[in-house]
């Protein structure tokens, strides 16, 4: 009749299984049934279809009895299922203590893997399984020995926060610091993973509180960036380096102010994280908060001295990054702790009242407006924030710009009017406030195209009757030229 599978319920054919008592007895712990299995002759190393032997079975099980019968009668110790796990392997993962010391004074590979590199030691430490982990380290197993990524035991247990087992591996003289080649450690994962117990452990034994990954991130780092204060104070208290770089330049403090780690925050501040480190493009905390909308660490890093108008390499302060960004709260901020109203961002010349007219920011447009921005500053091609709201359409940012007394007949670098352009881009209602603001209907360019030629050469019908409508002249020189 066909039988089952104990650990998959999958039936298979009684050939499978050259005695099915026996490995049902050496599942349930019936010793009684083990041993008149044995009497009868049974191989004591057959296998499951999956490579499973009975001492596997009984050791998974942690029949201590059963196993040891099994030894006694010449059971493979070392035999391995088709991924790779022995008996001892099975025994540590489930912390069944006597069958790993049974196993262990029998003379089990300290040391098999599975295929993936996993050994009794590093799964006992996975789980916490401390008094097989204290078995395997008395019996002498490989303390750093690395599975196919490169973990050791100790680093697998710093990751899980198994303090016990941590301190175990410590005590047994395992390297503090070993890890994959691209510089993650115990200490790392442990500060990643907010395993405060499992870092006292670390720090106390002397483990490096500057490590660094190939990208440069330290302990300190990911501690930040997840939010682990506890672990942040421990690494400041002992010492590490609070302004380590990664690869683009990033402090804790920067991925804290990024993240929004108020608390963080402020314990690298108050510990004397440098307020204005700048990154590789030149950003500065107090701009990455900006970016970010992240009120509270803006106030953080400026009621702690912040440079307030620290550009990027770009010209771009956390002003025209609040303006940009539509940031309102962070704009009022900055506008009442005194920030430069007209700092230029160096790709145009733009400043952040045009960036706010430019992406119809409207509230941020009134505050520049109300706290005194220079309504008519040029970028390098000659342009206001009134070019570029009529050129974009942003017909409510063209109405407070006029209302604040923008010019509205200064030219560009090419003689564009704001009135030119808002015909040449077809934008009616920004047209219609241009003319009844009074702007000059007949500015042309050098050629003599006027905003009426403009508008008929592109085919913009309801612009050119308004400007015709206005009394805009309907031949130019240009026109005529032509």
């Amino acid at each position: 009749m066909p039988i089952l599978n104990l650990n998959t319920g999958e039936s298979h054919p009684d050939t499978f299984f050259p005695d099915q008592a026996f490995y049902y007895a050496c599942y349930d712990g019936d010793l009684v049934q083990v041993e008149r299995s044995l009497a009868g002759g049974v191989n004591v190393n057959a296998v499951i279809h999956n490579g499973q032997t009975a001492l596997m079975i009984a050791s998974y099980r942690g029949h201590k009895a059963i196993v040891e019968r099994l030894i006694n009668a010449g059971a493979n110790l070392n035999a391995a299922a088709e991924a790779g796990a022995a008996a001892l392997f099975v025994a540590a993962q489930e912390n069944n203590t006597d069958c790993v010391k049974l196993l262990i004074n029998a003379g089990a590979d300290l040391n098999a893997g599975t295929e993936d590199g996993s050994t009794p030691l590093s799964m006992a430490a996975q789980l916490g399984n401390t008094d097989c982990v204290r078995a395997l380290i008395e019996a002498k197993a490989n303390l750093n020995v690395k599975d196919k990524d490169g973990n050791t035991p100790l680093l697998i247990a710093a990751a899980k926060g198994k303090t016990d087992c941590v301190k175990a591996l410590i005590e047994a003289k395992a390297d503090l610091n070993a890890g994959p080649k691209y510089g993650v450690t115990p200490l790392l994962l442990a500060a990643q993973e907010n395993n405060a117990d499992c870092m006292k452990a670390l720090i106390k034994a002397g483990a490096d509180i500057n490590t660094r990954t190939e990208d440069g991130i330290t302990p300190l780092y990911v501690a930040a960036l997840n939010n682990s204060i506890d672990c942040v104070k421990l690494l400041i208290n002992a010492g590490a380096d609070l302004n380590p770089r990664s690869e683009s330049g990033s402090t804790p403090l920067h991925i804290a102010a990024r993240k929004n780690h108020t608390g963080c925050l402020k314990l690298l501040i108050n510990a004397g994280a440098d307020i204005n480190a700048r990154k590789k493009n030149g950003a500065a905390p107090l701009y990455i908060a900006a970016q970010e909308n992240h009120i509270d660490c803006m106030k953080l890093l400026i009621n702690a001295g912040a440079d307030i108008d620290a550009q990027t390499e770009d010209g771009a302060s956390p002003l025209f990054m609040a303006a940009q960004e539509n940031h309102i709260d962070c704009l009022k901020l900055l506008i009442n702790e005194g920030a430069d109203l007209n700092a230029v961002w160096i790709e145009n010349g733009a400043t952040p009242l045009f960036i706010a007219a430019q992406e119809n920011n409207i509230d941020c447009l009134k505050l520049l407006i109300n706290a005194g921005a220079d309504l008519n500053h040029q970028t390098k091609y000659r342009t206001t924030a009134l070019h570029i709201a009529a050129e974009m359409g942003n017909t409510e940012c063209v109405k407070l710009l006029i209302r604040a007394g923008a010019d509205i007949n200064i030219p560009s670098e090419n003689g564009r009017t704001p009135l030119f352009i808002a015909a040449q881009k077809d934008n009616t209602d920004c047209v219609k406030l241009l003319i009844n603001a009074g702007a000059d209907l007949n500015a042309a360019l050098s050629d003599g195209t006027t905003p009426l030629a403009i508008a008929t050469e592109m085919g913009n019908a309801n612009c050119a009757r308004l400007l015709m409508n206005a009394g805009a002249r309907q031949e130019t020189e240009a026109m005529q030229g032509r």
